[in-house]
């Protein structure tokens, strides 16, 4: 099935066969996107799927990806908007057929000169790479070559090992201006929450008499059972009280919100005159400080209170040993007087 649409002054045209998706293409003149969408169908019509994808752009099978895949998973947001970067990648408008491993790897090296982590490349190509396979697993493009799997990816980057100090939580709290942070934060570092977990919290998963909070749908795809300390408790029997409707979130609020509200918040308690009881401490004070460095301090604290590994992983939601430990950093001062 072919289409014609004028946008911005121009005339795409719009190709659309069962098995292989949409492409499409723009074109100044309508004569020429009549043509080319009437070359495109004969093609896909009389050579197949290998025919077809000589005229299917990146950019065509990224939107279809985009529209279908993506938003029937959780990070749905975050991998919408790493689609779009890659449709406006300068290769986007070009067929499959002749996008290079090279093109790939010229993109990975300008985005690690432009000061992007290795986690960030890293992150954007293996979900370039989820569309191939998507695409030759689910939509039968057998004969598309994944360009991905045929370059060096970044090395991973080193685990991050910032812990958020008691003194940095007050600083961050009282300079928020966002009434739902502080709860959200002490709610972190009690339970040791993802922040998408959290904002998925109603009443209805909050046990006040067995103390408990159950996560039924998490970020692995698992539910587990979350402990409640008395401070915890404190926070969501207020949040709860404050509700007319038990299956309204207990935090109203979008995740990107957070994020934003916590970096102004960081950002105004440096600035802040309460700052100034730390002009003789270390500079590393509130410097890098990220929302999810709460969940890696409430882990942290969790072996420092005596937990053993098992229980730990079993309120963190890891699966294995070695993501609960990437997730430790012991204050070594204490560990060592510990030792005396």
């Amino acid at each position: 099935m072919a289409s014609i649409r004028k946008r911005n002054g121009k005339y795409q045209a719009r190709v659309t066969r069962q098995g292989w998706g949409t492409t499409a293409k723009t074109f100044t003149h309508r004569a020429d996107a009549i043509r080319w969408a009437r070359h495109t169908q004969i093609l896909a019509e009389q050579g197949g799927i290998e025919s077809a994808t000589r005229c299917l752009t990146l950019g065509a099978l990224i939107d279809r990806y985009r529209l279908s895949i993506t938003p029937t998973k959780k990070n749905a947001r975050t991998e919408n908007l790493i689609l779009k970067h890659w449709q406006q990648a300068p290769f986007a408008d070009g067929p499959l057929n002749r996008i290079r491993p090279r093109e790939i790897a010229a993109w990975r090296d300008q985005r690690l000169a432009e000061g992007r982590s290795s986690g960030t490349v890293r992150n954007y190509l293996a979900t370039l790479s989820a569309v191939y396979r998507h695409a030759q697993t689910e939509w039968g493009l057998t004969a598309v070559a994944n360009p991905v799997m045929m370059i060096r990816r970044p090395p991973p980057a080193r685990a991050r090992s910032r812990r958020v100090s008691e003194s940095e939580i007050a600083l961050i709290k009282s300079a928020t201006e966002s009434a739902l942070l502080p709860d959200l934060i002490d709610t972190a570092v009690e339970t040791a929450m993802r922040l998408s977990e959290m904002l998925s919290l109603t009443p209805r998963q909050i046990d006040l008499t067995s103390r408990t909070a159950t996560l039924n749908d998490s970020k692995n795809g698992s539910s587990r059972v979350i402990p409640l300390s008395s401070r915890a408790i404190q926070i969501l029997a207020t949040r709860i009280e404050a509700l007319d409707d038990l299956n309204q979130p207990l935090f109203p609020i979008t995740s990107h919100a957070v994020t934003i509200a916590f970096r102004r918040a960081v950002s105004r308690a440096k600035q802040s005159p309460s700052g100034e009881t730390f002009l003789m401490t270390p500079t590393s004070v509130l410097e890098d400080v990220r929302f999810h460095d709460l969940r890696r301090e409430a882990i942290s604290r969790f072996f420092e209170k005596g937990l053993d590994l098992m229980k730990v992983a079993a309120i963190s939601g890891h699966k294995t040993s070695e993501m609960v430990q990437r997730y430790t950093r012991f204050v070594m001062p204490d560990v060592a007087l510990q030792l005396c």
